[in-house]
């Protein structure tokens, strides 16, 4: 049996703001972001939970 690729909703949910959010923290005419460190943080945390969206499912044991 096959690893199913999971979708978890909630991490999608939160997925869509954070990603906003990093294209507004975004300065496209410099290639930076104007404050760094929320910067830096928004795309760690937009990373995780675009990972954990679409991470595998565990295969079920069988008794």
């Amino acid at each position: 049996m096959k690893d199913k690729i999971g979708f978890n909703m909630i991490f999608a949910l939160m997925a869509f703001p954070l990603g906003l959010a990093l294209l507004r923290e975004f300065d496209f005419q410099n290639f930076v972001f104007r404050k760094q460190a929320l910067g830096f943080l928004y795309l760690i945390v937009f990373i995780i939970c675009v990972f954990l969206t679409f991470k595998k499912k565990k295969k079920e044991t069988e008794k």
